[in-house]
């Protein structure tokens, strides 16, 4: 305790800061200050740098997703055709009729190209078309013919025929798969298009052509490879 003139007086400050003088306070707060600027701009940056890379995450991710899709295309008829038929030879055909939704053409499916047709019985793959050439409108619903797709014993494998010959023979329900090659204005490759199975049935009175019975057209989904 110190004393003055008789008076107990408070004690003097023994702080690092209070032996500071004016000019060295001034030094530390400056110092301090521009600590905190720094911090803060260290902040700043990195949370810029986070979003920035969180954007571009997400905008890969979109991209990716668009690669990863295209429309689905429908097909709204399919006629399958028994061209001849005895005890020892097969040939038949089918006609399909595919439909293509407004935003397919331009800019997923170039508007001039080739398409090629596969069939597919009890999921093997038994006949395919020729190339067929078309001329698209863009944003706009269309129809394609394809060109018949025609098989005979000799393209198919020994069960399949006998398969299909029985389910003609005994005029049941046959179900075909289809599969769609069709030009990629995206990437200059081809699309792979898989399609629903669809059902047909014999007309009344013909020993020759089965129509598609079933109500819900089948309908074919892009498979990104």
């Amino acid at each position: 305790m110190d004393y003055e003139n008789g008076e107990i007086i408070a004690p003097k400050s023994t702080t690092l800061w209070d032996r500071l003088t004016p000019r060295q306070k001034g030094n530390v707060l400056t110092c301090v200050f521009v600590f905190l600027i720094a911090i803060a701009t260290a902040a700043i940056i990195v949370y810029a740098y986070s979003e920035s890379a969180q954007e571009r995450r997400e905008k890969r991710r979109k991209e990716q997703r668009i690669e990863n899709y295209a429309p689905d295309i429908i097909i709204p008829s399919m006629d399958f055709t028994v061209l001849n038929l005895t005890e020892t030879s097969l040939s038949v055909k089918w006609d399909l009729v595919i439909r293509l939704p407004s935003d397919l053409p331009g800019y997923y499916m170039c508007l001039k190209g080739d398409l090629q047709t596969f069939i597919l019985y009890k999921g093997v793959t038994i006949a395919n078309s020729s190339l067929d050439s078309y001329n698209l409108i863009p944003n706009w619903p269309q129809l394609l013919n394809t060109s018949s797709v025609i098989a005979s014993e000799g393209d198919m494998d020994s069960v399949v025929v006998k398969d299909i010959m029985d389910d003609i023979k005994e005029r049941r329900d046959m179900r075909f798969g289809s599969r769609l090659l069709l030009p990629d204005c995206r990437s200059g490759r081809k699309m792979n298009y898989t399609c629903d199975e669809t059902a047909v049935r014999f007309e009344p009175g013909s020993q020759r052509k089965a129509t598609a019975f079933e109500n819900a057209a089948p309908i074919c989904h892009y498979i990104h490879t």
